[in-house]
């Protein structure tokens, strides 16, 4: 069966392309998506929130190194890596345990620009689904950190993962549509096979949204997949789009 794949890198790539991030509080997207699927019978297991900003130019050869030299000390308390992704673009990777029970996580891809080397950043945080979590803080966390780096508005991905029962039968196309209902979805899109299924959708109760490729808008996605029966089911929930592997 193949495996659908969604890499964040392509898809910040493409998508950067309508309404913003309105600077209020995007944890209560991730909450709210953790409360549907614990209604619906699944059990949330981890969420992510991702955003992307530039770093601009630097000269041909090492200029990337500055970069890497710079966000060393802005961010002393990461552990960076520093190597090349699959297409032999220059590969930086910060991490971070926070105190607050969260991970972040920084990426820096840098990749010629004509006579230049151009440098982009996705910036995310990702935890464990869990009761004691204070979105509170790490709102204020996401705040400061798009402060630092990037000012404005930027656009905030968001998604979490669940699994249903491996002793739970469960009709992938219905539930992924009562998921949708859940919030107020309309379908817009969908990727139905016997294992896997994908719906896009748009509700009103989230102001961002991004267009399909056929001109629809969308800011909610729906993905499920099983390994057949007696297996358990996997479900991701992702607004605007679901933006890792699934």
């Amino acid at each position: 069966m193949k495996k659908w794949t969604m890499t964040i890198t392509a898809i910040l790539l493409l998508i950067f392309i309508t309404s913003g991030y309105a600077k209020d509080d995007k944890t209560n997207e991730v909450a709210h998506i953790i409360n549907v699927l614990n209604e619906n019978g699944a059990k949330p297991d981890k969420w992510t929130m991702y955003f992307r900003g530039q770093l601009g130019f630097t000269p041909k050869g090492l200029g990337y190194l500055k970069q890497a030299e710079a966000l060393k000390r802005n961010y002393p308390e990461f552990s960076w890596v520093v190597g090349k992704d699959d297409n032999g673009h220059y590969k930086m990777t910060g991490q971070f345990q926070h105190d607050l029970g969260v991970t972040e996580k920084v990426t820096v891809i840098t990749y010629p620009q004509k006579n230049q080397s151009a440098s982009y950043f996705i910036y995310a945080v990702e935890g464990l689904v869990n009761t004691n979590q204070n979105w509170k803080e790490i709102q204020a966390l996401i705040d400061d950190r798009i402060e630092d780096s990037v000012g404005g508005n930027p656009k905030i991905f968001s998604c979490v993962t669940g699994t249903y029962g491996d002793k739970m039968v469960v009709d992938l196309y219905s539930q992924a549509n009562e998921l949708v209902q859940a919030f107020s979805g309309v379908p817009v899109e969908e990727l139905k096979e016997e294992t896997f299924v994908s719906l896009s959708a748009y509700t009103e109760q989230w102001e961002q949204a991004i267009y399909t490729g056929h001109q629809n808008k969308m800011n909610l996605q729906v993905a499920l997949r099983t390994e057949g029966l007696g297996s358990k089911t996997t479900v991701t929930i992702g607004t605007p789009i679901i933006t890792s592997e699934y």
